[in-house]
């Protein structure tokens, strides 16, 4: 009988070992961070266990008094201690790697932190950071090809309604894109991230205040995957390719995705940021498996993506520009900022493979090659005149 008992015993401690364990991190992850944060949670965890602590200490006053008294008082002692000298784990890194910057703003939310700092020095701006790396910031030169990113495919389809802008970062992106008039679909995995772009308004045209901007915090592709709906365009915030977790959005999956999302003529707008050149043209050969027709603008870095041939009306694009003083640029600055097509896009990336879900070498990039040249596009240029039509 008494084997038995051990054996029942034994049995509900394991279970109730595992209960906890699970119970312990779903609410340490969804419920603790996300409401109190680092530093008060682990106060509060540490004061559960003191007070697990003392009743089964007190549990034994009967035997061992005063050993009993002597570990509650201890623990209490312990916790207040504690308690007063506790440091923030993110105070401790803020004052290392940032002291030529002030916290404006912090959150700990369930899938990422999100910080907001305002470096100081030769060149003032205003950072986003995600879990420690750089998202956003808003200076001239980011601000610019953020925007540039949401409104040139806008401006470059012929009669754009309805567009998709993945990620909200600090909202520049998706904000150039909902001031252009079109109706606007932003998804957003974080929501700490959705709080932390109101200190970005001067950069993203108050885009959450727009009434022409439908915002969901979700996983961009589960939103993709649960929606019927169809977009002119789809665009991305940038998003680092070497983050953690960023493969999924540059895979062969994702891009058959977005074009599955994609009306009739629709374009797709990808930022190549490629640090070396095999990951540059690994991001490129990618896009180009799964949009053929694909076009390369700006310094190199921007992929417009189509299942048909492109071609831009001359007449049709001018006429979009009226009324757009925020969008300056006339055929002449589309000539110089056209870089190539897709054959000569092919030609450059090459052979070799391509991104998919189960294969994210972007995300460990020590495993590729480092040393054969910075990232960027050093092919053939053609004319602009190649998809001009009256």
């Amino acid at each position: 009988a008494s084997a038995q008992d051990a054996s029942r015993r034994t049995g509900v401690f394991y279970s109730l070992n595992v209960l906890g364990a699970i119970l312990g991190s779903v609410f340490a992850g969804f419920v603790l961070l996300p409401w109190l944060g680092t530093r008060p949670s682990l106060i509060l965890v540490s004061a559960l266990a003191s007070v697990s602590a003392v009743l089964l200490a007190l549990s034994e006053r009967r035997r061992h008094v005063g050993i009993s008294i002597g570990i509650a008082a201890t623990a209490v002692l312990l916790l207040a201690v504690g308690a007063a000298v506790a440091v923030d784990p993110f105070d401790v890194a803020f004052e290392r790697f940032h002291r030529n910057e002030t916290l404006v703003w912090r959150e700990e939310g369930a899938q990422t932190t999100v910080a907001v700092h305002d470096r100081r020095g030769s060149q003032p701006m205003r950072v986003m950071y995600l879990d420690g790396n750089h998202q956003a910031n808003d200076s001239p030169g980011t601000a610019f090809v953020h925007h540039r990113i949401g409104a040139l495919p806008v401006m470059l389809h012929p009669n754009p309604k309805t567009a998709l802008v993945v990620g909200l970062g600090g909202g520049a992106t998706p904000g150039a894109v909902a001031r252009l008039g079109i109706d606007t679909d932003v998804v957003e995995l974080s929501q700490a991230v959705v709080d932390g772009s109101e200190f970005f308004k001067h950069i993203n045209f108050d885009l959450l205040t727009r009434p022409n901007v439908h915002l969901r915090v979700d996983d961009g592709r589960n939103f993709m995957l649960m929606s019927r709906k169809k977009y002119d365009v789809i665009t991305a915030d940038i998003i680092l390719p070497r983050h953690a977790g960023a493969g999924s959005l540059y895979s062969k999956e994702y891009y058959e995705l977005v074009r599955s999302r994609l009306a009739p003529g629709g374009l797709a707008m990808q930022w190549n940021g490629g640090d070396t050149a095999t990951e540059y043209k690994l991001l490129m050969r990618t896009f180009l498996s799964v949009f053929p027709y694909t076009t390369l603008w700006g310094d190199g870095s921007l992929m417009l993506g189509s299942m048909a041939p492109f071609t831009l009306s001359r007449s049709a694009y001018e006429a979009r520009r009226v009324g757009f003083e925020q969008f300056p640029w006339d055929v002449a600055t589309l000539r110089r900022i056209f870089l190539a097509g897709p054959e000569e896009m092919r030609e450059f990336a090459g052979d070799g493979p391509l991104l998919t879900d189960d294969k994210p070498m972007i995300e460990y990039f020590l495993s590729l090659p480092l040393n054969d040249g910075d990232g960027g596009y050093k092919g053939r240029r053609i004319d602009i005149d190649r998809i001009l039509v009256p």
